[in-house]
């Protein structure tokens, strides 16, 4: 279902492309796409979800949605946890339904600690933002 929603949205996202561009349908877009700055539309949806999460922890969110996205917790029982950072979210695996795993405090904390390190680090929403969108053109062009 949300893949063929974003496949869905992705040609229309190449449409608009097109008639920016005035080319023809059979033509590729992903070139045309990049010099326009756009990104693909899974990774636009990531971007607005990271940005969202990073709103929830700099205290530019609603009380609602900050209640959603907690920091992972040091280890008590270890001094020196090498695994813990300060930067990463709890993940939130109490429910399997396929619905559920689309849920925004199930896939901003995933995907909150798949960004690098230095990126979680940023507190500034104008930096954190040119950074992120950065991140993901990378990932989308490269």
């Amino acid at each position: 279902w949300y893949q063929r929603r974003v496949r869905g949205l992705q040609k229309i996202q190449n449409a608009a492309v097109r008639f920016i561009y005035g080319r023809l349908q059979w033509r590729g877009v992903t070139t045309l796409r990049k010099d326009l700055h756009f990104l693909p539309v899974d990774l636009r949806i990531k971007f607005k979800i990271c940005l969202m999460v990073h709103e929830c922890l700099n205290d530019g969110a609603p009380s609602y949605l900050k209640e959603l996205v907690q920091r992972e917790a040091s280890n008590p029982d270890h001094d020196y946890d090498t695994r813990y950072d300060g930067t990463k979210l709890m993940k939130d695996h109490k429910n399997k339904f396929t619905s559920t795993k689309r849920a925004f405090q199930v896939v901003g904390p995933e995907w909150w600690n798949e960004l690098p390190k230095t990126l979680r680090e940023v507190e500034n929403k104008n930096t954190f933002t040119s950074l992120l969108k950065t991140h993901l053109f990378s990932i989308a062009y490269e």
